[in-house]
């Protein structure tokens, strides 16, 4: 005869599988190339067996799919809800970056990092005639940018290390060309809460940014000039962007 479960056993079962399936999904999350079976196994401490009965079931909602090379990766659904949080955070971020645009005359973007790269996923222009215009999804070196090393500055320098390899292909003449300087201009970027590059992507251009750390994920805001004008208008954007982390950060929380 069945027996019925008592309900804090069946509760605390339904933690520890929650729990597990989170672990696979967070290492996945680590290694957008896909992992094997084993690998995962290792990565959470689970059996391998174990691993394979989470697996199986997250891909049947889509949250991870395998590969024909025995490979695993994260899934479409879990690629749309990842769309849906960006598509949420540009709404709650815009009249904030409305707002610095109209403190500092100047363009501002909201950008994401994924792996070596980031990508401004929504801008607002400036309305001077020489303005900067960002392409929207293109992806940048995170090493040479403001908002790059914004979000570097959360992460340890052996994360760092991991993430950019030893090489930083030059994007200009201009751009940082060794790890060692990398991480003391992060060192720096850690100690002043915001960082600032001139013409090290893009040549007559520069920039200035935050990073933001909230329950949505970390997101860089940034602030692009024509580097004629920034020595003029530098500290007026510092303090704008400082403020604007402060702020978004308090309306979206941490």
């Amino acid at each position: 005869m069945a027996q019925d479960i008592p309900a804090d056993e069946e509760r605390s079962g339904g933690i520890q599988v929650i729990s597990r399936a989170a672990s696979v999904l967070n290492a996945l999350g680590k290694h957008p190339q896909g992992m094997s079976l084993g690998a995962i196994a290792n990565d959470v401490d689970l059996p391998r067996s174990t691993v394979q009965r989470i697996v199986a079931a997250l891909a049947e909602e889509g949250l991870v799919r395998s590969e024909g090379n025995g490979g695993v990766r994260l899934g479409p659904t879990l690629l749309k809800l990842a769309s849906t949080v960006h598509t949420d955070m540009i709404a709650i971020a815009t009249p904030f970056l409305r707002n610095l645009n109209e403190i500092t005359g100047e363009t501002v973007a909201i950008g994401r990092a994924s792996g070596r790269q980031i990508t401004n996923i929504h801008c607002i222009v400036s309305e001077k005639e020489l303005r900067i215009v960002p392409r929207v999804g293109l992806n940048l070196p995170i090493y040479s940018t403001s908002s790059g090393r914004a979000l570097l500055a959360l992460k340890t320098d052996e994360e760092i290390r991991i993430i950019v390899g030893e090489v930083l292909e030059p994007a200009t003449k201009n751009t940082v060309g060794t790890l060692g300087a990398l991480l003391d201009i992060v060192a720096d970027v850690r100690r002043n809460g915001y960082s600032i590059e001139t013409g090290e992507t893009v040549e007559g251009v520069s920039t200035i940014a935050i990073a933001i750390d909230t329950i949505l994920g970390r997101y860089s805001v940034s602030v692009l000039i024509p580097t004629p004008r920034l020595e003029a208008k530098q500290d007026v954007i510092r303090t704008a962007l400082l403020e604007c982390k402060e702020a978004l950060t308090s309306e979206i929380g941490k």
